[in-house]
């Protein structure tokens, strides 16, 4: 293992002209779909004329950003990088939970960490659920915020046994949790549990409302800016852009879910999509409230009130990302689940996100090991909202040299074999066969005429394996099927109209551009022949 995880360097991606001072961004989202929370955002770039600072966070998401107000706020000089705009990725697709238990149960965590690792976990996130409640009401943020109980229920007798194990814990950690004999959601089920402490809000307008704190307080902001290299030497981190700028730290964080470069992690988080929607109710529900049951993969309903408006957010659906080759029927599944048990009068968005599994259930918070002041925040499942936020009760006090508890639990040089390594087996074969072997499979089509406007295909073409894209205009263009970051074979997501690689989930858009990493430059464009081989 490589001593120095980020000493990369990688080709640089020129996106913004020189000299220009001003962004106005369309809130658009890593994807073709267009999420609930889809809304119009203008952010400036805020003058980084001091080229250093205390702390640099690379991603401007909820954990980028909740991270970098709260060390503004006390007294840091912080800068943030974003490659887009400020909720581009996996925040602005979120359905917006904000739990205080997880994916891993914590009957789960108890058994793999201990009990008292599980009071600690489910301590910090109440505390976390509380932490975004006083931001709303210190800074006086609209964004829609509410709080909430959540139903876990089974939907066969066979669940029964792992409801009973959840309440156990629950109860024996302090998470406020009973029985319930009636659920607010017109769906069947065995049995059914009622946790307290729950919330929801509009991510979008959350995140509007702390980067105005942060700004206002100094903190700076560059979007559409692409990090080439981050290196730390002799206690400074230096990071270059793909506009040439150089800024120095004394400590930076990334902030973008996915590792950077070849390390470990690449190997520790696993890439799934889950798929979403959101309809318009005709009245009001008997109360606001989440739900899920214990399905796998499980499906997630919860109410939204927008305005006058009454809503349900549902989703569910999920698959490692790049395996699925027909989206849209997960698209049909889910719609046909909602309307086989709610009441609705239209559907207003359909939307997927993507998210990473951690390999022992908990995600990497904290020290990029072999680093002393480079942190990573990675592996939230399908918890975002808690975990991204969760992650400013950890990083600010190891930037001032104190490891509590929690960061020790969450730290990203755990070792946590016993836990870890089934899972990690388990998701990584497909990885390893894909980078050991050719695995190109073209799509069956003879000639590149079969494939539409607005659809993308593979295909051999001139003896290359070539990701094949049609636009609007007709026009073909053909770009290296191989993902950038590790040589994988991207495959073509037709509801985001992206190409995912299956690997370590890094995303293109329909031209090759790079939507999410770790991949940090675009597919390779090709010249072709217009006949397939």
């Amino acid at each position: 293992m490589q001593k120095n995880f980020l000493q990369l360097w990688f080709q640089s991606v020129a996106i913004l002209q020189k000299n220009q001072t001003q962004i106005t961004i369309i809130m658009n989202q890593a994807g073709k779909t267009k999420s609930f929370w889809d809304n119009h955002i203008s952010q400036e770039n805020t003058a980084a004329d001091n080229q250093k600072f205390d702390v640099i966070i690379i991603g401007a998401g909820i954990t980028g950003i909740t991270l970098a107000n709260e060390l503004q706020q006390n007294g840091k000089k912080c800068l943030i990088i974003e490659k887009e705009h400020p909720g581009f990725g996996t925040t602005g697709r979120t359905t917006a939970h904000i739990n205080n238990f997880f994916d891993s149960s914590y009957d789960e965590v108890i058994s793999n960490f201990g009990e008292k690792n599980a009071q600690v976990l489910g301590n910090a996130a109440k505390e976390t659920v509380s932490y975004i409640k006083r931001n709303v009401q210190k800074y006086g943020i609209a964004c829609e915020f509410a709080e909430v109980d959540f139903y876990l229920f089974s939907s066969e007798e066979n669940q029964n046994k792992k409801l009973e194990d959840i309440l156990e814990a629950h109860q024996k950690l302090g998470i406020e949790t009973k029985p319930t004999q009636n659920i607010p959601f017109s769906i069947p089920f065995e049995k059914a549990i009622e946790i307290s402490g729950q919330a929801q809000f509009h991510p979008l307008k959350y995140l509007k409302g702390i980067l105005k704190k942060y700004e206002e307080k100094g903190g700076k902001i560059l979007n559409q800016t692409q990090v080439t290299e981050c290196k730390a030497e002799n206690e400074v981190v230096t990071v270059k852009t793909s506009e040439g700028k150089t800024f120095e730290a004394t400590s930076v964080v990334w902030a973008t879910h996915h590792a950077t470069g070849d390390s470990r992690f690449n190997l520790l988080v696993a890439p799934y999509r889950s798929y979403a929607m959101s309809v318009k109710l005709s009245g009001a529900p008997s109360k606001l409230a989440q739900t899920a049951d214990l399905e796998e993969p499980y499906h997630y309903l919860r109410y939204h009130k927008s305005g006058d408006n009454y809503y349900l957010i549902a989703g569910g659906f999920d698959h490692k990302t790049g395996e699925e080759p027909d989206t849209e029927k997960r698209f049909a599944e889910l719609e046909k689940y909602v309307k086989d048990r709610i009441k609705f009068e239209h559907i207003e968005n359909k939307w997927s996100a993507q998210y990473y599994v951690p390999a022992d259930g908990l995600p990497y918070i904290g020290k990029m090991p072999g680093e002393e002041n480079i942190y990573l925040c990675t592996g939230f499942n399908g918890n975002g909202m808690t975990f991204g936020t969760m992650a400013s009760l950890i990083i600010p006090d190891l930037i001032n040299g104190n490891e509590t508890d929690l960061a020790k639990m969450l730290s990203p040089s755990r070792i946590k074999p016993v836990a870890s390594a089934k899972q990690v087996i388990k998701e990584n074969v497909d990885t390893v066969s894909n980078l050991i072997k050719d695995r190109f499979n073209p799509d069956e089509i003879s000639d590149l005429e079969q494939i539409e406007k607005e659809e993308g295909k593979l295909a051999e073409v001139d003896g290359d394996a070539c990701a094949v894209f049609r636009d609007k205009s007709g026009q073909l263009h053909f770009m290296d099927a191989k993902c950038t970051h590790m040589g994988c074979h991207v495959q073509w997501n037709p509801s985001e109209k992206s190409w995912d690689c299956p690997c370590h989930g890094s995303r293109f858009d329909a031209l090759g551009k790079v939507l999410i990493g770790p991949a940090l430059t675009d597919l390779e464009k090709i010249n072709a022949e217009k006949e397939t081989r």
